[in-house]
């Protein structure tokens, strides 16, 4: 009897021990790997607002501004709801000239002053041809398009409020070069004096900043998301940014210092946005059903119920026997 109990610990334990090695390689799997690859799936990702102090955020990031000037609608209400279907994305390879138009213009210009831009470039050779023969950097991306509905506190409207882009450049280290890129030609350009006559300028652009405006622009990452925003942190070269699992740690300065923590879920989307005071408090929160700790979650409990099944058939063999 005591050896029949004995082999059954024995079974049991194994048994326990490979699972634990099975999760620990599907884990290191998706922090080890090198080779970035995209994991979006289509589908609905609610979003509601947690928490919003909105004493503690005018004494800390701006009196002037709210939560609804970084995200639109209601953002400003807590236990105010969004949602974001994704439905679906292409391959694609942009330019120079298609980041620069796409991403930086787009980020610091309305559409007169974009159009006013353009056409004073264009005025003065700064065209499409020009820019891509002196900056010859292709992109390979992911497009996606996802339809979005701004936070309310009411039902949501029939048809969303917007469509917008998702973006996945599956090399983290191609950043650096687009923001180098943009900032050579944004100082050329600044020194051109019909650029300067229209009243106008481009900014020059940290790394940290282009980061921040990124977030906001429809930026994904791809998998392993952990190493990949390591990457993109370290090449951008980075001062005020750090990563920590799939969470970027952004130290901010407005009233006072204060923290955004932006985590993204295994889907490569934002998860989670968290904003914290100078003494580490939340102060607005975001989460949404992309939380990755869904995944975890899922994760552990499959490999345990896949357990205690072989465990109960396990026993119940040797109950049998007996």
């Amino acid at each position: 009897m005591w050896t029949i109990k004995s082999k059954t610990r024995t079974s049991v334990l194994s048994l326990t021990i490979l699972s634990l090695f099975l999760i620990g390689i599907l884990s290191t799997s998706i922090v080890a790997s090198t080779t970035y690859q995209h994991t979006l799936t289509k589908g609905t990702d609610d979003f509601v607002v947690e928490l919003y102090d909105s004493a503690e955020w005018k004494n800390t990031v701006d009196s002037s501004l709210t939560p609804s000037d970084w995200f639109e609608g209601e953002a400003n209400v807590t236990n105010a709801k969004s949602k974001a279907t994704l439905r679906g994305w292409v391959p694609s390879t942009w330019d120079t000239w298609d980041v620069f138009t796409s991403i930086f213009m787009r980020e610091f210009f309305n559409s007169t002053e974009t159009f006013t831009l353009l056409y004073t470039m264009d005025l003065q050779g700064y065209n499409e041809t020009t820019i891509n023969a002196n900056y010859t950097t292709n992109y390979n991306l992911l497009y996606g398009l996802r339809a979005v509905w701004n936070y309310t506190t009411n039902e949501y409207e029939e048809n969303p409020s917007s469509t917008e882009g998702v973006i996945i450049f599956p090399d983290p280290l191609k950043y650096k070069v687009m923001l180098d890129d943009y900032n050579a030609l944004a100082e050329d350009l600044n020194g051109n004096i019909a650029i300067q006559f229209s009243g106008l300028s481009f900014p020059n652009v940290s790394a940290d900043e282009f980061l921040w405006q990124l977030i906001f622009s429809g930026f994904a990452t791809a998998g392993p998301h952990g190493n990949y925003l390591e990457s993109l942190v370290s090449e951008l070269g980075c001062e005020n940014t750090t990563v920590s699992g799939s969470t970027l740690i952004i130290e901010r300065y407005g009233i006072t210092n204060y923290t955004v923590e932006v985590s993204y879920g295994e889907k490569g989307m934002m998860s989670s946005f968290t904003v914290k005071d100078i003494s580490d408090e939340v102060i607005y929160k975001i989460t949404s059903s992309n939380s990755e700790w869904l995944f975890y979650l899922l994760l552990i409990t499959v490999s345990a119920v896949s357990v205690a099944l072989v465990v109960f058939a396990v026993v119940k063999g040797r109950k049998h026997k007996r």
